[in-house]
């Protein structure tokens, strides 16, 4: 079902959806597009794929402002990209900065470098491939090195992990 409201150039739809422009695709179960504010809030597994920017983006609710090129979710929030995935309650993206906030039970898993990280909220930086982490942080490194500490700060270019503050390392062997 799709409403068009012309006079205020709005546009909801319910049921299976799709947007698509040029670089990016939004699926989701229901639609509100506001043309004016060039805004779509996506709801029910909602899904940005950016095939420019090659990541994609699920959540409950999607609200993205095109012109601003800002994205902003909540609930089950999963971002892959670079071989990084990113689960979260919550995520700010803001695409012209190329910098991540997720907030709320985050986990890590750089699928490339075999890192997983757990924490409540992390700044990443796609540009310069840098994680930041908020408070504690716990991390496992290799499946056999475990990192406790609280603002960790992750190097994805160098392979390290580092921490200004006290830290402890378990080794599995």
């Amino acid at each position: 079902k799709i409403t068009y409201f012309k006079n205020e150039e709005l546009i909801f739809t319910n049921g299976n959806s799709k947007a698509i422009d040029q670089d990016t695709e939004i699926y989701a179960k229901i639609f509100e597009y506001n043309k004016i504010e060039n805004k779509i809030f996506a709801k029910g597994n909602a899904k940005i794929n950016n095939k420019k920017e090659n990541y994609s983006i699920y959540s409950d609710k999607i609200t993205y402002f095109k012109n601003e090129e800002l994205i902003f979710t909540n609930g089950n929030s999963k971002g892959i990209s670079d071989g990084l995935i990113i689960i979260a309650d919550i995520f700010n993206y803001n695409q012209q900065q190329n910098i991540l906030n997720a907030r709320g039970n985050v986990n890590i898993d750089d699928k490339i470098e075999n890192i997983k990280i757990e924490t409540d909220n992390i700044t990443y930086n796609r540009s310069k491939n840098h994680v930041f982490t908020k408070g504690k942080t716990k991390a496992f490194l290799q499946s056999k090195y475990e990192f406790l500490s609280k603002d960790v700060f992750l190097d994805r270019n160098l392979n390290e992990l580092e921490s200004n503050n006290y830290s402890t390392i378990k080794d599995d062997n």
